[in-house]
């Protein structure tokens, strides 16, 4: 089973782990059949520090995951909400947020399938780092439909590995978006950004 099947059938494997995200020490509860249990990515922190946020942003972390993303900026933006189709990935979120006393933050976890749970709302920053094993269809999906959700002037922020096709992404966000950055280049990684524009 993978880590973005809607039910991990592994048996749990509970932990606690730590990280300085953005200069906040966090601390995460993961478990086996979600990703990266042992440890915070490498991709995930690579965007997370290159994430250009603004006060009055309304953020969707999608493939949340156990929550790395949106928890580490939350506290930077006017509201988060996290989306995973992985049901160990969601209920480890919702703990982690808990975990890290933001209860008091306007923070969301929904379980479902991309964007199926938010598509009445709009977003300035769509933020993921995408299941690249489940193949391109769902990274473009990612994209496309992340277009529609976002405001005008938002953008979406993806990170890939460059030997896990970050070329030929950012021609498929060019393709959607007429427009594709890259803001960082480290350790193989490549963050990539297109804004929504008339």
């Amino acid at each position: 089973m993978h880590y973005f099947s809607e039910k991990p059938t592994s048996a749990h494997r509970e932990r606690l782990i730590e990280d300085i995200l953005r200069g906040k020490k966090l601390v995460f509860k993961t478990d086996s059949g979600v990703f990266s249990p042992k440890k915070v990515d490498k991709g995930t922190k690579v965007l997370v520090e290159a994430l250009e946020l603004e006060r009055g942003d309304r953020v969707l972390d999608v493939g949340c995951g156990y929550g790395v993303i949106g928890i580490s900026v939350c506290d930077e933006v006017d509201s988060v909400v996290m989306t995973d189709i992985n049901r160990r990935a969601v209920k480890l979120a919702r703990e982690n947020i808990k975990l890290n006393n933001l209860e008091d933050r306007d923070i969301e976890v929904f379980q479902g399938d991309l964007y199926e749970k938010v598509r009445d709302r709009k977003f300035t920053k769509i933020i993921s780092n995408p299941p690249i094993k489940a193949g391109k269809d769902v990274i473009h999906r990612i994209v496309r439909e992340g277009k529609e959700l976002l405001e005008e002037g938002g953008s979406i922020w993806l990170v890939v590995q460059r030997k896990h096709g970050a070329k030929s992404l950012a021609k498929y966000m060019e393709e959607v978006f007429g427009n594709v950055r890259t803001v960082t280049v480290k350790g193989g990684y490549r963050v990539l950004t297109s804004k929504k524009e008339d």
